[in-house]
């Protein structure tokens, strides 16, 4: 839990538990304002109490409206009971509404949210901006005043994101990184990990890091035809047990970028278990 300086708009940060594959990276939970507030992203069902916790100790406390970066569980699932605690309404993108399970439903979300909007609060803004890649309609939110990004699962303070097709698109998430580094903000809050100041490179260090592990995928995949399955051993020779499904997420997410710009082909319909090969 922290507070990041933001100028006139305070944002106090607070670490929320997850469940499942998740377990071991909290989500970063963010309260923008300080009478009248925005919660972003309450996480998983811990954040329920947390966030109470955290409003309770405040004065005479407003919430304007839950926002959400996008609809996974670890960052949504407690907004529909803290909606019915503080009758405030929901807000998310209408593209994130193919990946919502049985824990958010499109009858939980008020308003809809997309990229360009301007968020008004008592003594600043939030500008909302389209990030798609680690889902379809992920949305970041911008602070002017401090230039601070709350990116979601834009970047992780543990590393890379993970790319999840069909509803994540590297293609989408390359355009997002490229985007935001035009955006020469001075403190970015990630979905998970600790607070990053001063990050003029980071979005370079993300889009170098994507490019050569495409590059290393594109090697192994024009040295013979392959599966993804095969590939995993040789790309991450280390990886947990919890992990390798995301692992092969993203080399797919990479083969169907690659596959659009004529460099590879699947050899059948079945793109997760069937042979790739690079295009001669």
């Amino acid at each position: 839990m922290g507070q990041v300086e933001s100028g006139a708009l305070p944002l106090e940060v607070i670490e929320i538990p997850n469940n499942g594959f998740m377990s071991d990276q909290p989500t970063n939970a963010t309260i923008v304002g300080t009478h009248d507030v925005f919660i972003i992203d309450p996480g998983d069902a811990a954040g329920v109490e947390i966030v109470q916790e955290a409003l309770g100790r405040r004065d005479d406390v407003r919430v304007q409206a839950i926002l959400l970066t996008h609809g996974h569980p670890d960052h949504a699932t407690a907004a529909p009971e803290l909606k019915r605690i503080y009758d405030c309404p929901v807000m998310l993108n209408p593209k994130e509404r193919p990946i919502l399970r049985q824990f958010l439903s499109w009858s939980d979300i008020d308003e809809e949210l997309t990229g360009g909007m301007t968020l008004p609060i008592a003594g600043g803004e939030l500008r909302a901006l389209d990030t798609p890649g680690h889902s379809p309609g992920h949305i970041a939110f911008y602070e002017p005043v401090s230039r601070t990004l709350i990116a979601g699962d834009l970047v992780s303070g543990h590393g890379t994101v993970g790319i999840f097709p069909p509803h994540g698109k590297m293609v989408e998430y390359f355009d997002s990184l490229e985007r935001m580094q035009r955006l020469n903000t001075s403190v970015i809050i990630p979905g998970h990990g600790p607070t990053m100041t001063q990050p003029p490179d980071l979005f370079a260090q993300y889009i170098e890091r994507r490019s050569t592990r495409e590059s290393e995928i594109y090697a192994v995949v024009a040295r013979e035809p392959t599966t993804i399955e095969a590939m995993i051993p040789e790309l991450y020779p280390v990886v947990l047990p919890h992990f390798r499904r995301a692992a092969a997420a993203t080399i797919l997410a990479h083969l169907e970028k690659l596959a659009a710009e004529g460099k590879v082909r699947p050899e059948s319909d079945d793109r997760i278990e069937g042979i790739w090969s690079a295009q001669r």
